[in-house]
C-alpha cells in the first residue's frame, strides 16, 4: 500500500503546487502500480505543471524529461527516430548512423516521456506508441529492440474532444492509459495560485482579477472562457499601474489579458473588447471596488 497522503503533501511543498489534491492522489496511485498516466483538461488547468512535477519527484531530472507536442505534422521518425542518410551511407545502417527520437531516448536512460495534447498526434504515429506503452518494447528496423529502462514511464495530456483540431485517439492507443480528469480549480486557490504567480499581495487586486475569469466562463456569450493564466496575467499587468482603482485601467488591462485567451459563439455581433469590457465593469459594480 502507498501512502499516498504523505506523498501527495510532499509534492505539493516541494513544487509549490496549490491544491490539486485529490488529482495527485490518483496520479500518485496510478505512479506506484506502473500504468502510464492520461490527464485531460482545458487549456490552462496545469496539467504540464503536474507532468513536470511528478517527472522530478520520481527521479527524473531536466535532462530525462522529454517532451513532445503533438500536431498533424508529428511523424513516426519524430518520435522514434531515424537513420541520417549521408550517415548510412557513409558508415551503413548502425546505430552511429542512427538518430534516436524522445520515445527511444526516454526508453534507454528511463525518464518520462511527456506527450502533450496526444489527441493531436496523426494515427499511424500513434502506433508507433502501442508497443512500447504496453509491453515496454520498441523495435528499431535493421538495428536493435529496445527494451524499456525500469524508470521508463509515460505521462500524456489532451485537451477536451470539443476543442478545434483535435483528433479521435484509437481504442487500442487509450486503452494503455489510466485517465485523470483536471477541472478548473475552486475561486479560492485560484486566488492563492494568482498570489503566487503573480507575486500580488493585494487581496483586491487578487480577488476582482480571478473574478473576472471566473466571469468568463460563465457567460454565455463566450464559448471558452479563460484559464488561471487570464488571472495571473491581469494581476500583474493592474498592479503595474499607479491607479488600480480606475476602471478604465481595469478595462485596459482586462482585454489586453484575455482577449486571446477567450473564444466568443458563433454569430454573435459584440467583439471580444466589448465582450470583456461588459464582464469587468459587472464585476467593479458587485465589488467593493471604488
Amino acid at each position: 500500500m502507498v501512502d499516498t497522503t504523505s506523498l501527495v503533501s510532499e509534492i505539493q511543498k516541494k513544487f509549490k503546487i496549490i491544491g490539486r489534491t485529490e488529482e495527485l492522489k490518483q496520479i500518485v496511485l496510478a505512479h506506484s502500480v506502473g500504468k502510464n498516466i492520461l490527464l485531460e483538461g482545458n487549456v490552462g488547468v496545469g496539467k504540464t505543471t503536474l507532468a513536470r512535477a511528478i517527472t522530478k519527484f520520481y527521479g527524473s531530472d531536466d535532462s530525462s524529461f522529454y517532451r513532445v507536442d503533438c500536431s498533424e505534422e508529428l511523424l513516426p521518425h519524430n518520435l522514434v527516430g531515424y537513420y541520417e542518410p549521408p550517415l548510412v551511407i557513409a558508415k551503413g545502417y548502425n546505430e552511429d548512423s542512427y538518430k534516436y527520437g524522445p520515445l527511444a531516448l526516454a526508453m534507454l536512460n528511463g525518464g518520462c516521456l511527456f506527450i502533450n495534447e496526444i489527441n493531436r498526434m496523426p494515427e499511424n504515429t500513434q502506433n508507433s506508441l502501442l508497443t512500447a506503452l504496453d509491453e515496454g518494447i520498441l523495435e528499431i528496423p535493421k538495428l536493435d529492440t529496445i527494451k524499456a529502462h525500469k524508470d521508463f514511464f509515460v505521462v500524456a495530456t489532451q485537451n477536451p474532444a470539443a476543442h478545434v483540431g483535435v483528433t479521435v485517439l484509437g481504442e487500442a492507443l487509450i486503452d494503455r492509459f489510466i485517465w485523470i480528469n483536471l477541472d478548473y480549480q475552486s475561486p479560492e486557490e485560484e486566488i492563492q495560485i494568482i498570489k503566487q504567480e503573480a507575486n500580488v499581495n493585494s487581496e483586491k487586486i487578487t480577488k476582482i482579477s480571478q473574478n473576472i475569469i471566473q466571469a468568463t466562463r460563465e457567460t454565455i456569450s463566450i464559448r471558452r472562457g479563460s484559464s488561471i493564466r487570464g488571472a495571473i496575467d491581469l494581476a500583474t499587468l493592474i498592479n503595474q499601474y499607479n491607479n488600480s482603482d480606475s476602471s478604465s485601467n481595469w478595462i485596459e488591462a482586462a482585454v489586453m489579458s484575455l482577449h486571446n485567451k477567450i473564444e466568443l459563439e458563433d454569430g454573435l455581433t459584440q467583439s471580444k473588447k466589448e465582450v470583456i469590457t461588459s464582464i469587468v465593469l459587472a464585476v467593479l459594480n458587485k465589488s467593493d471596488f471604488q
